[in-house]
């Protein structure tokens, strides 16, 4: 069983943009020091590596299946329920570590409680299709539950690139202080 070719173009695409959003991830976490809100920003890198990875196996995983000879349906069958059952896991666990940032303050409570909530409803279809009973929407639960994983891919990378724009202010207002200081004490 070879896949359809919209499928496999767009499985391709999922994967190489998550190629990118993982070796983003990567130069931020490596050469980058968060002075503000850590913690947080630590988070971040994490989970969108993790979701990144995820989305390059998962756009995989179906041509993989496939390579087997086994029926369509069945392939989009055994690719939601392995997606489902990783998706959440992955919930739990970005969850749990959320919620120890949310006691300190770190990260926005509401934005974290829709991204949940549109997980949970995007995985419980999957469990659904898994066992075969939405053959016809199985490949289409997939396809949207790797978009989903693109947005939050996409929800990560700009908060990042808040918390470096927030910490380069930071560091030049930091910077200049000590020269208007030094003009202070030179005028005196």
């Amino acid at each position: 069983m070879s896949l359809s070719p919209d499928h496999a173009a767009l499985l391709s695409t999922y994967s190489q943009v998550a190629v990118g959003f993982a070796g983003f991830a990567g130069v931020i976490g490596a050469f980058s020091r968060f002075r503000m809100h850590a913690e947080a920003t630590a988070f971040r890198v994490r989970a969108m590596v993790a979701t990144a990875l995820m989305e390059v196996l998962f756009a995989l995983l179906p041509p993989l299946v496939g390579a087997f000879g086994l029926p369509e349906a069945l392939v989009w069958r055994i690719c939601d329920g392995v997606l489902a059952v990783a998706g959440t896991g992955l919930l739990v666990v970005m969850a749990w570590q959320a919620s120890i940032l949310y006691r300190v303050g770190r990260l926005m409570r509401n934005a974290a409680y829709v991204l949940c909530a549109v997980a949970v409803v995007l995985i419980v279809p999957l469990y659904v299709a898994a066992c075969g009973l939405w053959d016809a929407q199985a490949a289409a639960l997939y396809m949207a539950m790797l978009f989903f994983g693109m947005v939050l891919c996409a929800y990560h990378f700009l908060l990042l690139m808040v918390a470096v724009q927030l910490d380069d202010s930071e560091a030049v207002s930091g910077a200049a202080k000590p020269a208007k200081t030094r003009k202070k004490a030179q005028g005196a």
